[in-house]
């Protein structure tokens, strides 16, 4: 394996890459390629922005109480011309 790693090789070594998890000449040589290769520097900021991406899109949606109660009273009488 050479100092400069390839796309594929950066790109399966990513993540321990950003964990710091490599030995020292590893994350040299993919930090290197990261600096010449846009595409693979385009797929770290990509792994790096997943984790505020999960948790923004787990969050609950921001009701105001209006809207909360707006939808409850639509939910409310939708079961009520259900059972009528």
């Amino acid at each position: 394996m050479s100092l400069l790693p390839s796309c594929q090789q950066v790109q399966t070594e990513l993540t321990e890459y950003a964990e710091g998890a490599l030995p020292l000449p590893r994350r040299i040589g993919i930090w290197v390629h990261l600096l010449l290769c846009r595409v693979c520097a385009g797929f770290l900021r990509g792994l790096r922005a997943m984790p505020g991406l999960a948790k923004r899109s787990l969050a609950p949606p921001e009701l105001t109480p209006e809207d909360a109660t707006r939808a409850l009273a639509e939910v409310q009488a939708a079961l009520k011309r259900k059972n009528s």
